[in-house]
């Protein structure tokens, strides 16, 4: 049935019938991914019908609610890259999912009821952040399997691990919301990717991991209004963030899935030291490769790599050899990125996430970890989980 209607959907957009469906002002792929959501959720949620109830729930009343309301009565509007949303439109939709989820999860299942109403809070409140950065539909397919893999998580813990998680996102939304608000560095869409990133390591890892991540933040801030000129590098957007954030990210996810902390923090910092670099190098200092030379590179890369590994240092301790190792990748990245822009004159500088760095960030990773692996690179523990 998935397929069928998937094959459906898609020639209707390709040949211009089915205009219910399709004919939206923006370019959009949501009506294509809504039965291929619905075929996974139910995959993924066998003996478990709260949770599919509570995801499809999301999927056909939250986005429907959201873009009713948001397109007839929307007036506060904000940016996602070259898509206008709205907030009453993500109000109604926190409020509908809160309850799409809620309900089922109150009335199929034996969880406490104080569990059932701060889940579902924070599940709603995730994926409206989901919802709101989602582009070309792409929230049909992310927002319920988010519903599904967040919800079937976090009802498993206790009530005060629940709480905790709840108080930990709006405590990091306040931090982000608040230094984005008074410096512009990032547009709405941008700052709502990053605080999704950043609960995502807390939640998924710890402290320790989330650390990095916020020290990097305040030191991007604090050199960008110190060095980089009026305007450049500002009101960074939704796309250059997940290109960029996506290779650390995936360390954090294997390490979540395979329980290897020790194996996959080391690369996670590589990568997010590489990312930082670049975005130094890119957003803040704007090096000129034929002037500034390799000299510069290896600057912002030794910088870069300081300011992640610092925190984490501090807060566990670590082999000498194990920075040595992360900066030592940091700067061959950097100068590979250097080398290959300077042949480049013309690639972007400041606001797009080239493939090269998106490559190069991973490739960081996987130097460390291939350092590991052989042994010259002792493992770096970031501690127990909270």
């Amino acid at each position: 049935m998935s397929l069928a209607l998937t094959a459906l959907f898609v020639a209707g957009g390709r040949f211009g019938f089915l205009k219910s469906l399709h004919g939206v002002a923006r370019r959009s792929r949501g009506a294509e991914y809504y039965p291929l959501s619905v075929f996974l959720v139910f995959l993924m949620t066998q003996g478990r019908p709260w949770l599919y109830l509570a995801a499809v729930l999301v999927l056909a009343v939250g986005d429907a609610f959201a873009a009713l309301i948001g397109s007839r009565y929307g007036v506060i509007r904000y940016e996602v890259e070259d898509e206008q949303k709205s907030l009453e439109g993500s109000l109604v939709f926190l409020v509908i999912a809160f309850l799409a989820i809620h309900l089922p999860t109150l009335l199929l299942t034996d969880l406490p009821r104080p569990v059932c109403v701060l889940a579902a809070l924070l599940v709603a409140g995730l994926v409206t952040g989901f919802e709101a950065i989602s582009l070309e539909g792409a929230d049909n397919l992310f927002v319920p399997l988010a519903v599904v893999v967040i919800l079937g998580k976090i009802t498993t813990k206790p009530l005060p691990e629940v709480i905790f998680q709840n108080l930990s996102l709006l405590v990091i939304c306040l931090l982000v919301g608040l230094a984005v608000w008074r410096f512009r560095s990032f547009n709405v869409g941008g700052a709502i990717t990053f605080i999704l990133f950043a609960y995502g390591t807390w939640s998924l890892g710890s402290w320790v991991w989330t650390l990095p991540v916020l020290t990097g933040f305040a030191a991007y801030l604090a050199t960008w209004l110190r060095f980089a000129p009026p305007g450049h590098g500002s009101g960074i957007k939704v796309r250059t963030l997940v290109r960029a954030l996506l290779p650390p990210f995936t360390m954090l996810v294997l390490s979540n899935s395979l329980a290897a902390d020790e194996t996959f923090f080391g690369p996670y910092l590589g990568a997010s030291a590489s990312v930082l670099a670049f975005s130094l190098d890119t957003g803040v200092f704007r090096l000129e490769r034929r002037r500034s030379g390799p000299l510069a590179a290896i600057g912002v890369a030794l910088l870069g790599a300081a300011l992640v590994v610092l925190g984490p240092w501090i807060a566990r301790g670590a082999p000498l050899q194990a920075l040595l190792a992360i900066a030592a990748v940091t700067v061959v990245v950097t100068l590979a990125n250097a080398a290959i822009e300077l042949r480049d004159p013309e690639a972007p500088r400041s606001r797009d996430w080239t493939a090269w760095r998106f490559l190069l960030s991973f490739v960081a990773a996987g130097a460390i970890l291939g350092l590991q692996a052989l042994g010259m690179v002792p493992l770096w523990d970031p501690g127990s989980k909270l």
